[in-house]
């Protein structure tokens, strides 16, 4: 027995902190785990992780949650707990692990209830005055350059620029294939293919210029190295509250601006439905004011 299989007969005896260290290595199986995911996970680690997974009582997160609402806000802390119901789930339905109550969801409901905890705010950062040229400046020759334009250009994720490979780009007939998230999917990703527009074709070629052609697209081992490079040139410049995903806000709303049609950019974004790409248009009054 290795420990990927929780035996039911002993299962009361299992630490929390085994648990977490499960999900991690499930997730590490396909992908690699970004840094805030693994901050967030570690927390709850340092609190429950000597527990045993049947000793914890609905007051043992309401501790935690008292604690760790002083430090951060209810979304961070929201998080925190999503993680560690997604951990305790993963145990369930992968590793033969056996509960009897469910001390943790009935709490999470009673602190969203509260509004202790709650959902990620929604973001509304685009690129402001001359920040763009203070950013491309910045990254100059380093890889991160091309990764700045395809994002703010085509409106793909950091794991989807990350991930591309150049037998999945094909410039005779303009389009980019790739693998997106997508939880109905077997294996939780779906085949996409989107359109490659000219910006986003001069910085694939820039890109190829640079990296050669093989077989991915940047030399980065890890996704994260991206938003990680990302925010160490927003802090250098001083910058404040941008992240790298915010280029995919900046790109989507740049193809509403563009006058371009919601199931056209449905194509390109990804989204299912209206209600998921609505969250990402962040459209600005002054540039509608010419329509």
């Amino acid at each position: 027995d290795d420990g990927s299989w929780i035996d039911p007969r002993e299962s009361r005896s299992v630490l929390i902190g085994d648990i977490l260290d499960l999900y991690v290595e499930d997730i590490e199986k396909f992908e690699a785990i970004d840094k805030s995911k693994a901050h967030k996970i570690d927390m709850v680690r340092r609190y429950f992780g000597h527990l045993s997974i049947h000793e914890l009582e609905p007051s043992h997160i309401m501790d935690f949650a008292a604690e760790r609402s002083k430090q951060v806000k209810p979304s961070t802390l929201g998080k925190n707990l999503y993680f560690f119901k997604q951990a305790v789930s993963n145990a369930e339905m992968l590793h033969g692990l056996v509960l009897v109550g469910r001390p943790l969801d009935n709490t999470i409901k009673i602190l969203t209830q509260r509004k202790i905890i709650a959902q990620s705010e929604e973001r509304t950062r685009r690129l402001e005055g001359d920040e763009w040229k203070q950013l491309t400046d910045e990254a100059g020759t380093h890889w991160i350059r091309p990764m700045l334009e395809i994002a703010v250009e085509s409106g793909m994720r950091q794991g989807e620029i990350h991930s591309l490979e150049w037998k999945h780009i094909d410039f005779d007939k303009s389009l980019i294939g790739i693998w997106r998230k997508d939880k109905r999917s077997v294996g939780g990703k779906k085949w996409h293919i989107i359109p490659m527009w000219r910006g986003v074709r001069e910085a694939l070629l820039r890109a190829q210029n640079v990296f050669g052609q093989g077989p991915n697209l940047i030399p980065a081992k890890r996704a994260a190295s991206i938003s990680d490079k990302f925010a160490k040139m927003t802090k250098k410049l001083g910058i404040e509250d941008l992240r790298f995903h915010d280029l995919r806000h900046e790109a989507i709303s740049r193809m509403f601006e563009r006058g371009m049609r919601v199931e056209q950019v449905r194509v390109v974004s990804g989204h299912r439905t209206l209600d998921q790409l609505s969250r990402y248009i962040n459209l600005r009054a002054e540039d509608l004011a010419g329509l």
